[in-house]
């Protein structure tokens, strides 16, 4: 289904962009045709040469050799191309056994008729309008093709192709008005609210089951069954054929101007005055039509999903007036939808069975949390109707099979109250005559034939609101302008905005414009992408959709309309960048009113699943006072819709040095929330310092409230970082609130809670310490102190965090502001580094065993306290392996600490590498006389 939408939606920007070259267009278009007949014929059967007067594409079909040119010029007969085709194909004198089709572009029934004539005897003419019925997937173009061959006509309108010539006699309904009945058929009903319902027409047993109905003109119904539309007088009962076509479902729409419209199959087709066209296709199996904004069409597709089992392909689509000009909004409602409803601007109603939602595609694609839908008061609503500004009508069977109600539903409250109940089975129809016109309601009576059922039309008034008591809430949104006015007029027409002719900013693939709506005159950015490829439209249809699935969130950047072949896109037009506005954003306020304005949105598409990756100054961008976060190009789910990443799995990605380490290893599983964390703490650290960043290079800013939050957003490991927005938030909290007690306070009451059990309270303790490390009594007399099995656990939750914390730790020899440690502190701190080197060792965390280590060696060889010595000694004499070269490594520095380990020299037990350290100490001290 994605290669259907993208050949759709490569066809509607092919015919809406005229400026490239007549043969350069003819090229594209015969490339169109190659990949609509590989989708019968198989791939290798098909050839596209470009050699001759016009491109033309051969290919092989149920034994007959087929060959097709392609041309857009309508001056094809004028300049004799079709006497060169005719000739360079080989087509002149007698005719040979390759079948030949001239498919011209051209609109004017006058050229048209020149260029049937032009190839009457050599073969036969397509149009436009069967191009677009065979990419909207209502035949197959082989099909069409060999049809046309088949009539023994040169042109043959597409109506003559499609539209099956079937009998009077074969009508799958037949009614009769129930007045008429010679045994009147009694269905029970019950009303309420003032409304009133009876049986108008009742109908014969029939095999054939309808699946929609609407209002046709001229007091008359249309109902829609496999094989085509029937027109129904709904007092008479009289039925005949007004459309026969294969493939029709759903109910169809009626225009002001008489024209009618229809799903048929995967494509929707119009029939008007006795010319049928195609207008739209690609839809998955069950789609349904529906009037949307001024009567335009349209479509619900694709499904939900049970709550809590992720996403469907549940979509609403605009279709526009041609193949391809249609904008699908992808819409996230964890529920099993049966239909939709139009209220007003972008407003749907989406019935499902459980729940209901209304989806505003203004703002956004996504339906809310659970708590804001609306309970379903139906089993089955897979029938609507919009009675007023604030109601819905639906029709849903109760799933006994002998019952169902029409209820009366208030989006604004969320309440339903049942209208109409009927001891009738299947729903089949519902609509509704204009103005203060009645319902009409098309079920079947119960029975207990599974193959045979038997149609009632029911006549309900009285169902719509008393007057006054539809009225929209109070505080309803006022009329849209400036930027709603554009996402609400939004049809993905290009030519809807006037450009700069130079772009005002290039954004890797694409070029950003600034632009005017020219209808309503508003300045918007205009986004426009560079490349073709297939990488690069991904990236622009994840850009989109996020957007949109987040654009009610105040902080994200809404996208106001796009390309159905997404190679451009609207937002408004910012006032600024992070990137321009450094300066001004130092201050502690300025720069916690962005953090905050981040974190929020970052929040909301981490709950929803979404991970932006690409958090970097240039993507947060100021819109009429508030920031906003934007470029969506690179975000993904952590888990579950992975496919639209897979180009990028291998290769590392986001911006050096915003990006997060794990990008550069692991980029597909290693999308986390956190890894947005580390780029948010770098855009941080960037303001503060003012130093582009490096890649995987912390940007720590000088001692101050934000440093310990750079620090803990943007530790290497992920695990170590805070793992959601709510934990980075209230990290912001504790190191920039203003503090009333001393560090020593804080960290006494943490070292209190710690011996209590609380295991976050060691970790705050070592965090507050490492964000001040020359703070003397934090070390000598918290972190020393801290439970043997508290600060194992920290230590190894993040080893980067515990190498600072030792080196801090090593660097309190010098006492605090001019004066030494007292002994017992010296004791302190070596035993709580010779704690961290044991850890270390055990753990074969080599680089923390080499800083603690150090740290250890760096007192003893200070103080020379024999009690902490003689732990030192136990410990050397049970190292090995590396644990002993890197340990024996630090002796070797440190040789004045050393050789207060002399007696390890002659143990024949103890390491080599040891005994090699400690002996080449000595033997330095002896030479220099100590």
């Amino acid at each position: 289904m994605d290669e259907v939408q993208e050949l759709l939606a490569e066809y509607g920007q092919w015919a809406a962009d005229d400026t490239a070259s007549v043969r350069d267009r003819a090229q594209q278009l015969a490339g169109v045709v190659a990949d609509l007949l590989r989708r019968t014929v198989p791939a290798a059967a098909v050839h596209v040469s470009e050699s001759g007067a016009v491109p033309a594409v051969f290919f092989d079909f149920e034994g007959r050799d087929y060959l097709v040119s392609c041309t857009v010029d309508e001056s094809a007969v004028a300049d004799g191309t079709i006497s060169r085709i005719v000739r360079d194909a080989g087509l002149s004198g007698r005719p040979g056994d390759t079948r030949w089709a001239l498919l011209s572009w051209t609109h004017e029934a006058r050229q048209l008729d020149q260029l049937i004539g032009g190839v009457r005897g050599f073969g036969v003419v397509l149009d436009r309008t069967h191009l677009d019925a065979a990419v909207a997937g209502l035949l197959s173009l082989a099909d069409l093709i060999q049809n046309v061959f088949r009539r023994r006509e040169p042109h043959l309108p597409l109506a003559e192709l499609v539209v099956s010539r079937t009998p009077q006699d074969l009508l799958p309904l037949t009614m009769t008005a129930a007045d008429r009945l010679t045994t009147p058929l009694h269905v029970p009903t019950q009303t309420w609210c003032g409304a009133t319902s009876h049986v108008a027409l009742v109908g014969e047993a029939t095999a054939v089951q309808p699946s929609g109905m609407a209002w046709r003109a001229g007091d008359s119904l249309l109902v829609t069954y496999e094989d085509g539309l029937v027109d129904l007088d709904p007092v008479r009962g009289r039925t005949r054929w007004f459309l026969t076509v294969d493939g029709c479902h759903g109910a169809p729409l009626v225009g002001p101007d008489g024209a009618v419209t229809v799903m048929a199959g995967p494509a929707v087709i119009r029939w008007h005055e006795g010319t049928l066209t195609a207008v739209a296709g690609g839809f998955e199996p069950g789609a349904e039509l529906l009037a949307g904004p001024g009567g335009e069409p349209w479509v619900l597709s694709g499904s939900g999903v049970t709550y809590g089992a992720g996403e469907g392909t549940l979509a609403l689509t605009r279709l526009g007036d041609t193949v391809g000009a249609q904008l699908r909004y992808p819409v996230s409602f964890e529920a099993a939808v049966r239909s939709a409803a139009w209220l007003d601007g972008r407003r749907f109603f989406l019935a499902a069975s459980g729940h209901s939602a209304v989806a505003d595609l203004s703002r956004t694609t996504g339906l809310g949390r659970q708590q804001e839908w609306i309970r379903t008061p139906g089993h089955y609503p897979g029938h609507l109707l919009v009675t007023g500004p604030d109601t819905v009508l639906t029709a849903s069977p109760d799933g006994s099979g002998n019952r169902m109600t029409l209820h009366r539903t208030s989006v604004s409250d969320g309440s339903s109250e049942p209208l109409v109940e009927y001891r009738l089975d299947r729903v089949m129809g519902l609509t509704q005559a204009p103005q203060d016109g009645p319902a009409y309601l098309l079920a079947s009576v119960p029975d207990n034939d599974p193959v045979l059922l038997r149609p009632v039309l029911t006549r309900i008034i009285g169902y719509r609101p008393s007057p006054g008591a539809d009225q929209l809430p109070a505080g309803a949104e006022p009329r849209p302008t400036g930027y709603a006015l554009v996402q609400q007029s939004a049809r993905g027409v290009k030519k809807d905005y006037a450009l700069q002719r130079l772009p005002m900013a290039r954004e890797g693939q694409a070029d950003v414009f600034q632009a005017e709506h020219k209808a309503t005159g508003t300045a918007v950015a205009f986004k426009r992408r560079r490349r073709q490829d297939s990488g690069a439209r991904r990236r622009m249809v994840r850009e989109v959709t996020v957007a949109q699935r987040l654009g009610g969130h105040p902080h994200v950047m809404p996208v106001l309309d796009f390309s159905p072949a997404y190679d451009w896109f609207v937002m408004p037009m910012a006032d600024a960048t992070v990137e321009e506005m450094r300066t001004e954003l130092a201050s502690d306020e300025a720069l916690r009113e962005l953090v905050d304005a981040v974190a929020a949105a970052l929040a909301e598409a981490h709950e929803q699943g979404w991970v932006h990756r690409d958090i970097k100054p240039s993507n947060i961008l100021l819109l009429n006072g508030r920031w906003t976060v934007a470029d969506w190009g690179i975000a993904r789910r952590p888990r579950g819709e992975t496919s639209i990443d897979k180009p990028l799995t291998n290769a590392p990605i986001g911006s050096l040095g915003w990006a997060a380490p794990e990008f550069s290893t692991d980029p597909h599983d290693g999308s986390c929330p956190a890894s947005d964390i580390y780029g948010l703490g770098q855009v941080i650290g960037w303001i503060l310092t003012g130093t582009w960043p490096q890649p995987n290079i912390p940007l720590l800013p000088p001692p101050g409230p934000w440093r310990g939050v750079v620090r803990q957003a943007t530790y290497p490991d992920p695990a170590a970082r805070p793992q959601d927005m709510a934990a980075f938030i209230a990290l912001v909290e504790r190191e920039t609130s203003p503090h009333t007690q001393l560090p020593i306070t804080r960290a006494q009451r943490l070292l209190e809670a710690s011996t209590e059990g609380d295991e976050d309270a060691a970790r705050q303790l070592v965090q507050l310490a490492v964000d001040q490390p020359d703070n003397y009594e934090l070390y000598l007399d918290a972190v020393a102190r801290l439970d043997p099995e508290a600060a194992e656990s920290v230590l190894l939750a993040n080893p980067a965090q515990a190498i600072t914390l030792v080196e801090a730790m090593a660097a309190q020899v010098d006492g605090d502001r001019g004066q030494w440690p007292a002994f017992t502190e010296a004791d302190r701190a070596i035993y709580w580094l010779l704690r961290a080197s044991r850890i270390a060792a055990r753990e074969e965390q080599w680089d923390l065993l080499e800083a603690a280590a150090r740290g250890m060696c760096t007192w003893d060889y200070r103080f020379d306290q024999w009690k902490p010595q003689d732990s030192i000694k136990k410990w050397l004499r049970s190292l090995s392996g590396h644990g002993a070269q890197v340990v024996a490594s630090v002796l070797r520095e440190f040789p004045g600490s050393a050789r207060h380990f002399w007696e390890l020299e002659n143990e024949r037990s103890v390491d080599m590498e040891i005994r090699g350290a400690v002996q080449a100490a000595v033997s330095a001290s002896r030479s220099d006389g100590g």
